[in-house]
């Protein structure tokens, strides 16, 4: 049976009263935040969470200071791939109350500093995010913070940001980013990045039968910009659910998250506590 071992690193497997010790010692929080949905016939529905997951045991593994990992978040917003086999279509107003409630459940703890690591690019979750963020640092909580992977390089732009209001931890992309071999066909959804992630980190729950025969989507940005209206649209575009080319050409191409891993795990060490 295929493993995704989420609870594995956080939280979920301390007891209370360590809980409660990494909280007095001043620890970060990182709190990894995605979706269930449909990642086509070759990866598992949690794609974005264990993805997130995966960053998230890398930044604690690279970071000079102590940090926990919460028990993954894996009920946002689903704006495109919501009615596919698979996926859970949550209300935006319910994903917000439970985010809402999961910060605020380890701020009464007594962690003051919290990171969350979203890996899902659906515009509607990202803003649930944004507007959870806002009303909690509003509150007075300003080490509640959001360290964006840059996967969707164009997410904070999206979203009317310009990546400087202190809700976001800064941190620059580095020249390795760049440096991997790509197939040059467009891809956001279950793309040769997402396959190239889970292959690394959770084989065990490819489908590899499935993906040796899969063929990249042929879409342009404007086939994009209709995928992203969601609904019927994406069901047409890409029946299959996924958006891109599925089978990486470089066999180094996982490092990518590696790679995003240490530069925020740098990003906090100067963000300080």
């Amino acid at each position: 049976m295929a493993r995704g071992d989420i609870f594995d690193d956080t939280m979920a497997v301390m007891t209370g009263p360590e809980v409660a010790a990494a909280a007095a010692c001043g620890a970060g929080v990182l709190l990894p935040v995605g979706v269930i949905e449909a990642h086509g016939p070759h990866l598992p529905t949690g794609t974005d969470v264990l993805l997130a997951m995966a960053v998230c045991r890398t930044i604690r593994r690279h970071a000079a200071r102590e940090l926990v990992i919460a028990p993954p978040f894996y009920w946002g917003v689903n704006g495109i791939l919501g009615k596919y086999a698979g996926s859970f279509d949550i209300r935006p107003e319910t994903a917000a109350a439970l985010l809402t409630d999961c910060l605020d459940s380890l701020l009464a703890t007594g962690f003051a500093d919290i990171f969350v690591v979203s890996h899902h690019g659906d515009l509607a979750h990202n803003q649930m995010v944004l507007r959870v963020l806002d009303a909690v640092r509003a509150r007075g909580h300003g080490g509640v913070r959001w360290l964006y992977a840059p996967a969707r390089p164009r997410m904070i732009e999206r979203l009317g940001q310009s990546g400087e209001e202190p809700v976001w931890v800064p941190w620059t992309p580095p020249p390795e980013l760049t440096r991997f071999r790509v197939t040059g066909t467009l891809g956001v959804h279950a793309d040769e990045f997402e396959t190239a992630g889970i292959v690394r980190y959770f084989p065990e729950t490819v489908d590899f039968e499935a993906l040796r025969g899969l063929k990249p989507t042929a879409l342009d940005a404007e086939g994009l910009a209709e995928w992203r209206t969601g609904d019927a649209a994406a069901r047409r575009l890409t029946p299959d659910g996924y958006f891109g080319a599925p089978n990486p050409v470089d066999p180094e191409l996982w490092r990518f998250f590696d790679e995003t891993a240490r530069s925020m795990a740098r990003a906090i060490d100067e963000a300080g506590a």
